[in-house]
């Protein structure tokens, strides 16, 4: 009953992705030259994502989803097992620190999981292929691009971190302000430090489609890379110039 519950939740979480992926992947194939309503150059259809989560890779999301699964499984369990080890050696040190150590290593473990899911959706998403090969397909591909990928990665953290601290601080100080015009508080310290904390876990959810959205674009641009390489081609025809220039600066090679 668990495990099944715990599934669904993942296999949900792995539909909202590739939803976003292939939304990403269909701005990035999109003719840019064509002027659209909101201005940005080409066009993204969400709606494609969900019928291709649907009629095309339902089976290969529900595994991707099972994988993850099984390692929040193992952290739900080792979690149980810690805390009843901690109690029987009434608090021994050593105890803790090698059940930290063991978290931190199942911690590194899941992080390694969904980001290799996250890149086998996007490689599946672009080549049709099942889930095990898109996920060795897309393991080669970052350890040959590991510094673009690297370089990517670093730069969506950043933004990311300094767009969840600054939404947060803005909500937060509009908060204090309402409150200080409609209700009279001795300590807004606490209330304030909640609504900090509320608004970083909500902007954290809709900012981490800026980083799913990096991850695909940077393996569009570099599949359509090698095939413009294999049909003799210098650039591909679907990256925008800016970005074809960022990703030839020598930092980023």
């Amino acid at each position: 009953m668990i495990f099944g519950f715990i599934w669904i939740v993942a296999f949900l979480v792995s539909c909202n992705e590739f939803v976003v992926i292939v939304s990403a992947i269909t701005w990035y194939f999109s003719d840019k030259t064509v002027e659209d309503d909101d201005g940005i150059p080409g066009d993204s259809d969400v709606s494609y994502g969900f019928y291709w989560s649907i009629r095309y890779h339902p089976g290969s999301l529900a595994f991707g989803s099972f994988i993850l699964t099984i390692v929040w499984i193992i952290r739900l369990v080792f979690e149980y097992i810690g805390e009843k080890v901690v109690d029987a050696t009434a608090g021994n040190g050593c105890t803790k620190c090698l059940l930290a150590c063991v978290h931190c290593c199942l911690d590194c473990f899941d992080r390694f999981i969904r980001y290799l899911n996250r890149n086998a959706f996007i490689y599946m998403a672009l080549s049709g292929e099942s889930f095990c090969s898109s996920a060795l397909n897309a393991f080669i591909l970052i350890l040959k691009n590991k510094a673009k990928f690297a370089f990517v990665e670093g730069i969506a953290d950043v933004f990311m971190f300094l767009a969840k601290f600054f939404i947060s601080c803005a909500t937060t100080g509009l908060s204090w302000l309402c409150m200080e015009a409609m209700v009279e508080v001795k300590s807004p310290f606490m209330p304030l430090f909640i609504i900090f904390m509320l608004s970083y876990m909500i902007a954290s959810v809709f900012i981490a489609v800026f980083d799913v959205s990096a991850n695909t674009i940077l393996q569009c641009y570099l599949l359509d890379k090698s095939v413009a390489a294999q049909q003799g081609l210098a650039d591909p025809d679907h990256v925008p110039p800016t970005m074809n220039k960022f990703f030839n600066h020598p930092s980023v090679q």
